[in-house]
């Protein structure tokens, strides 16, 4: 049985079908996202990640080497089919991760430009560097971006986490 994702969400890219499973596997933070794309923007329990980014923004980089593992051996059997999963996932970790590292939710995956746009942190070009992805996620350049675009949301990550531990006594 499968659930209509909601229209924000449903971006063919991520949900071809604009469905996911009602049921799903009993994982732990965060490892639903690599089932649902969007999983804990989507549904709001608490604890929410975007509330705890010391927490969660690390827990995402670990999904996210997890596919550069995987997505590493595709590109050197040159299997690109094999590849665009691992990256379609490792897309929605970056969007999450960058909401996240601006305090909010993801909420509007379909118009992703203007949400990415209006996000005070972000790398540089995101969203020029993010189109090239999504026209292109299949392609060995679109991975590389996609792991440059994660290396700098990480610094980002660390300055932001860094900055709020100085300010709070």
């Amino acid at each position: 049985m499968n659930v209509r994702v909601p229209t924000k969400f449903a971006h063919p890219l991520f949900f071809p079908d604009g469905q996911m499973r009602d049921t799903l596997p009993d994982e732990p933070f965060p490892r639903l996202l690599k089932h649902v794309p969007f999983y804990y923007d989507i549904v709001h329990i608490p604890p929410l990640p975007w509330e705890e980014i010391e927490r969660s923004l690390p827990a995402l980089v670990a999904l996210w080497r997890e596919e550069k593992e995987e997505l590493e051996l595709c590109f050197a059997r040159r299997d690109r089919r094999a590849a665009r999963s691992p990256i379609v996932r490792g897309l929605s970790y970056l969007l999450s991760a960058l909401c996240w590292l601006n305090g909010q939710p993801a909420t509007n995956v379909v118009r992703w430009e203007e949400m990415v746009a209006a996000l005070p942190y972000k790398p540089a070009n995101a969203v020029e560097r993010l189109q090239f992805i999504f026209d292109r996620p299949d392609l060995y350049p679109a991975f590389v971006q996609l792991h440059e675009l994660f290396v700098e949301t990480e610094k980002l990550a660390g300055k932001q986490i860094a900055m709020k531990k100085r300010m709070t006594p």
